[in-house]
């Protein structure tokens, strides 16, 4: 893991305590926090150990207490009411995971729109219909 994420976020814990139990400080949330969270602008960026992107901040007040889920939204990017391409969050909602629904929406029309994605689609289909007939199974 990055060093620069994994000390600022010990000093937060040494300096602030834990935030786990504490009320999430996102907007409306009625969870609890399980965990520090970036709330302000990220001042330095890297990748952990599993190779995923990291961001963080050295100044401790950027830090606020959030429940999983606010805390996956914003370390996806944007903020609390738009996602990074522009997708109004209150509209096309998140996944737990905090990713944009409609930026699952976008990536699935452009898949399916792919002329060699739809057709191997389509024969995955027939051939799985295929294993169905020979094996008696219903349609």
């Amino acid at each position: 893991m990055t060093n620069g994420y994994r000390l600022i976020h010990d000093e937060l814990k040494d300096r602030r305590g834990s935030a786990i139990g504490l009320p999430c400080a996102a907007p409306d949330c009625r969870r609890l926090a399980d965990g520090w969270g970036l709330v302000g602008e990220a001042s330095h960026y890297g990748e952990d150990s599993m190779g995923r992107a990291v961001r963080w901040s050295n100044d401790l007040n950027d830090y606020a207490p959030l429940c999983d889920s606010h805390n996956n939204l914003l370390d996806r990017g944007g903020d609390w009411l738009y996602c990074p391409n522009g997708h109004y969050r209150a509209t096309f909602g998140t996944h737990r995971n905090g990713r944009c629904k409609g930026c699952t929406r976008d990536s699935l029309r452009a898949r399916y729109a792919d002329p060699e994605y739809r057709a191997r689609a389509n024969a995955r289909r027939r051939e799985l219909a295929a294993a169905r007939r020979t094996n008696g199974e219903p349609r």
